[in-house]
Formats: structure tokens, C-alpha cells, sequence
């Protein structure tokens, strides 16, 4: 088995109590069925109060208001202070840890969505990476029987070319993106014409121009999707309204698009987390486009929501991924919007 890690993730801590945006609060957390047969077990006053923090329809956590039933007034999780690490669920266990699974190939990254790793990212001395190990671990075959290793090869070779001109900071971002939604949409009209042998063979330096109207507009499909929280929906009206009055000739867009060089380091790393986590998983449903174009697109949105909101970094990239990246629902609209690209 093949593992692939972003840099820093062995070394990730949660700060629990000290967190400014507690991953216990506004979420519904599911509970996996192992963890669900433990807790049915717990015996005790507090296994009663374990089994009454259940929604065992549901599958997940009560809450109290929008506060997981675990969570007490002091930011700790009271399952985790009684019964240790071992006994949270999966969700809990894992997050901000994310895995995208292949054939004898696990990789591993960090969401954004965690305040915490979004220190990690602001953090100077950081440098987006990925480290490789292996072992003689092996899959079980019949898990992976429709799996294209082909389409697989070709999209590992292209990640890794599309990273490498990300990471590229003698270029300005922008010029940047424009160079990978174009070679994304090269590789996805090779797919789709079932010539994925000459998707090694792509030009790696065309580039789509940056359109402001497209920018703008676009914002929309974020209007149209499942909310976390009711203050999303404002900031992206906010968005639009500060935008809807200006022109790609504005001094406000070119602030945004191009801003100071350790604003669009911090992007920089931004836009490669995200490549490195959707890019490989088109070779299970073929838009290689469109998930691209989630990684490339959702920096500039956030470099739009930057400069309209006036927020800090920060708190404006996490909360757009809560709000964006923990909804299937979310994802698949805008693997939808972007393939009605095509």
C-alpha cells in the first residue's frame, strides 16, 4: 500500500476548549455502527446519559440548540473526558483528517474547514507537500473491481503537473489558475472523446482568461446550496451586491485578484490543498473539469468574499469550507454547475 500525506498531518493537534470555531457546535454528527453497538453497551449514570444524547434514527448526536449533547459549557467533550479517545466515533476520532481512497493507494489531507489547520496554513514557515511511504499491505482486489488504472496513471501524471505550476510563485496566481482550468478542460475533452492515452501529451501552458462577469455571476450557485449557518447566506449576498457595481478595470478587483505576496502564498497553498484532495478522485466519476474547477474557483470566491467582507483570512477560508466542502449535496451542485460548463 501506497500512503500519501500532506505535509504536517502526523503532526496535527486539535485545541479542543481553545478553538474558535468548535467543529461541535452546527454540525449534525453521524455515528459510525461500531461506535453505535460500544455506546448501547455503556452501562452506568453516564451510559445513560450517553444513550439519551442519541438520535438513534438518525444515526448521530442530539444537540442542544445548534451544541452537540457531548459538548459541555467549558468546550469539551464529555464522552472523551469520561470514557477516553478510543471511545469517539469515527467523525469525531477523525476530523479534520480526510482520505481519498485508490487501489493500493491511500492519501491524506487536512480540511480547511479547522481553525487550526488554517493556523497551520497561515504559518509562513509552512510549505504545502506531500510525503510518500509504503507497505506490503495489500487491498483486497474485489473492492476495486471496476477501477481504471489507466485513467488513474494519466491522472496522477497531470495532478502532479498541475501542482507543480500551483506551487510556482515566480507567476502570479491568477496566471496560474488560467493554466490549470485550461489543461483541465483539455484533459476532460480527451476523456470524453476516450482518448486518454494522449492525456499525458496536454499543453501545459495555455491558459483560460480570467473573466470577471463569469466570477460574479457564478457566486449564484452558492446562494442555491444546503446552509450550515443563516450568516452564509448574507456574506454571499454581501458578496455579490459589493461586487455587482464594480468592473474588472476596478482598483477593488485587481486588490482582490492580486494581493500582497504573503495574502497569495496563503492561496497559493489554499489552492494546491484542495487540488491534491478532488483532483484524483475524478477517475471514479470522469469530471475531471469540474473538480478542478472546485479547487481554482473556490479561491477566487474566497478572494471576492475577502475583499467585500473585510474579514480576517482565516475565519473567511474556514467557514467557507464548512459551509461548502461537508455537504455531499454541496459538492455534487457544484460538480453539476461546472460540468453544465461543458
Amino acid at each position: 500500500m501506497i500512503y500519501r500525506k500532506q505535509k504536517g498531518f502526523n503532526d496535527f493537534r486539535c485545541i479542543a476548549d481553545k478553538c474558535p470555531k468548535s467543529c461541535c457546535v452546527g454540525w449534525q454528527i453521524m455515528i459510525d455502527e461500531n461506535s453505535m453497538d460500544k455506546y448501547s453497551q455503556t452501562s452506568g449514570d453516564f451510559g445513560h446519559r450517553l444513550k439519551s444524547s442519541i438520535n438513534y434514527e438518525e444515526g448521530c448526536f442530539l444537540q442542544n440548540g445548534i451544541r452537540c449533547s457531548m459538548l459541555n459549557d467549558n468546550g469539551l467533550c464529555d464522552l472523551q473526558s469520561t470514557m477516553g479517545e478510543d471511545y469517539l466515533c469515527d467523525t469525531c476520532r477523525l476530523y479534520p483528517r480526510h482520505t481519498e481512497e485508490f487501489q493500493d493507494i491511500r492519501e491524506y489531507s487536512l480540511s480547511l474547514s479547522c481553525p487550526e489547520v488554517m493556523n497551520m496554513i497561515l504559518n509562513k514557515d509552512y510549505n504545502f507537500g506531500i510525503t510518500e511511504t509504503e507497505d506490503d499491505i495489500l487491498d483486497d482486489p474485489e473492492e476495486f473491481d471496476d477501477f481504471d488504472f489507466l485513467l488513474f496513471d494519466k491522472l496522477e501524471y497531470a495532478r502532479d503537473k498541475i501542482l507543480e505550476i500551483a506551487s510556482d510563485e515566480s507567476i502570479k496566481l491568477q496566471d496560474r489558475i488560467n493554466i490549470i482550468n485550461a489543461s483541465a478542460l483539455e484533459l476532460q475533452q480527451l476523456f470524453d472523446e476516450g482518448a486518454i492515452l494522449e492525456m499525458d501529451d496536454i499543453d501545459f501552458s495555455k491558459k483560460n482568461d480570467l473573466s470577471f462577469d463569469y466570477c460574479v455571476e457564478s457566486l449564484d450557485t452558492l446562494l442555491e446550496m444546503e446552509v450550515l449557518e443563516d450568516s452564509w447566506i448574507e456574506t454571499i449576498k454581501s458578496t455579490k451586491d459589493y461586487w455587482s457595481n464594480k468592473s474588472s478595470k476596478s482598483p477593488e478587483w485587481k486588490k482582490a485578484m492580486y494581493p500582497d505576496k504573503d495574502t497569495e502564498s496563503v492561496f497559493t497553498k489554499v489552492l494546491m490543498s484542495l487540488l491534491f484532495t478532488y483532483f484524483c478522485g475524478s477517475v471514479y466519476d470522469g469530471q475531471i473539469y469540474a473538480r478542478t474547477m472546485i479547487a481554482t474557483q473556490s479561491v477566487r470566491w474566497l478572494m471576492m468574499i475577502l475583499e467585500a467582507n473585510k474579514k480576517a483570512l482565516d475565519s473567511t477560508i474556514y467557514l467557507y469550507s464548512r459551509e461548502v466542502e461537508h455537504s455531499d449535496l454541496n459538492i455534487n451542485q457544484l460538480i453539476e454547475f461546472f460540468e453544465g460548463e461543458l
